[in-house]
């Protein structure tokens, strides 16, 4: 039988729920002085002797100099009883039963490649390079079906927001994340916070103090936060309602969005992994029931949908996709938003996909939008795909394909 031992640790109560979460990967975002090192020290210090004999941690931070914060926090912490051999030249400690632990910083990325990573702690992940999660430190867990968590005070969106968005995801089951400003630390005196932030500038208070992930030059949608109010809101009769659909692709989800002519969202739905006889009625009945005037993508194997959701008695009408259409799409739904005129209730999945949404410029100068790679931008389609029907008059009738 194990023996329990004692980590001389008081958790706050935001600590306290980041070590509690079984999520395989966690997301600690916080503001200054929060306490995340720490936390990230002692989950360390748990994973490590909680997870078996004969295993290997990583603790990665962006430069040598927070690398020695972490290794100072942790030997605050770690028991002297789970201590067998410390190897102070290249940063490596030994625990009973053969656990390993390297501190490596992420100067280099190809310095952080290994095999058979059980426990990874990233602290200061936004300072870090993406090659160096997705080409080194990933594939290093693969072996062991590893574990990662990650402490640290946004910076953009970059990698490490977009992981944050998808512990932010109810579908995504492996991840959770959290946002705390300063001000959680029960520990921390609000005079302290003051005195920090009385001489930052405005965004500087709101990244590092509030922890708020700010929206940088390369977004394609301003104003995602002000667009929150409201909440659904059922069917009346004396309004008129329009319908987004993107319907799933291979491992896509297919989302719909039911706007009225206020835009505001009254009706959400995502879903995967159904069969299209079981999406069509999911579809049918969220048009039937707000007598939806609905809008899909019809390119390819869109059109025989179109048709036979217009054998369903749904007004359907499709639009089809090519790179300037989509850019059309995607330019009114942005301009929309800046401008104020969509609102929506609090759905994480379609909050984040808006903040993730982007662009490229391609070698022949034409503008590419979607989502980053290995993430979804099946909400973002649909919300458009509604809004782009709310500033035209209907369409005559069935048989009108929008735009040419």
């Amino acid at each position: 039988m194990q023996k329990t031992i004692l980590i001389r640790y008081k958790p706050h109560a935001g600590q306290l729920e980041f070590h509690m979460c079984p999520a395989r990967f966690r997301v600690l975002d916080c503001g200054r002085r929060w306490g995340k090192t720490i936390a990230g020290a002692n989950e360390l210090i748990r994973q490590m002797w909680t997870q078996g004999p004969n295993i290997v941690g990583f603790a990665v931070a962006p430069t040598y100099w927070h690398t020695k914060r972490q290794w100072t926090e942790f030997f605050n912490f770690c028991p002297a009883e789970l201590i067998k051999e410390i190897h102070r030249s290249d940063r490596h400690v030994i625990l009973k039963g053969n656990r390993n632990i390297w501190f490596k910083s992420a100067d280099n990325p190809d310095s952080l490649r290994s095999q058979g990573v059980k426990v990874l702690w990233v602290d200061e992940g936004a300072q870090i390079a993406e090659e160096a999660w997705t080409l080194a430190l990933r594939p290093a867990l693969m072996d062991e079906k590893g574990i990662a968590f990650f402490t640290g005070t946004p910076r953009g969106h970059n990698w490490y927001f977009r992981l944050w968005t998808r512990g932010q995801d109810p579908s995504q089951m492996e991840y959770k994340s959290w946002n705390f400003p300063s001000a959680s630390n029960p520990y921390l005196d609000p005079a302290e916070i003051a005195a920090f932030a009385r001489d930052m500038p405005e965004l500087a208070y709101r990244q590092e103090v509030l922890a708020e992930f700010l929206e940088d030059v390369g977004s394609v949608f301003r104003g995602v936060d002000c667009m929150v109010q409201g909440s659904f809101q059922p069917f009346e009769r004396h309004k008129q309602y329009v319908m987004g659909a993107d319907l799933a692709k291979l491992e896509d989800f297919t989302v719909l969005c039911v706007l009225d002519m206020d835009g505001h969202l009254c009706a959400f739905d995502r879903f995967s992994q159904l069969d299209w006889v079981f999406q069509r009625k999911r579809i049918v009945q969220l048009a039937e029931r707000y007598n939806a005037r609905l809008l899909i993508d019809s390119t390819g194997v869109g059109d025989p949908v179109c048709d036979e959701l217009y054998r369903e008695n749904v007004r359907v009408d499709g639009y089809k996709f090519t790179n300037a259409t989509k850019k059309d799409l995607i330019e009114n739904l942005s301009i929309m938003i800046e401008n104020q005129q969509l609102t929506i209730p609090q759905v994480p999945e379609l909050i984040n996909e808006l903040k993730l949404y982007g662009y490229k410029t391609t070698p022949s100068r034409n503008v590419q939008y979607g989502a980053p790679e290995g993430y979804h931008d099946d909400t973002v389609i649909a919300l458009a795909l509604a809004a782009w029907q709310l500033k035209r008059a209907p369409p005559p009738g069935r048989g009108a394909v929008m735009p040419y």
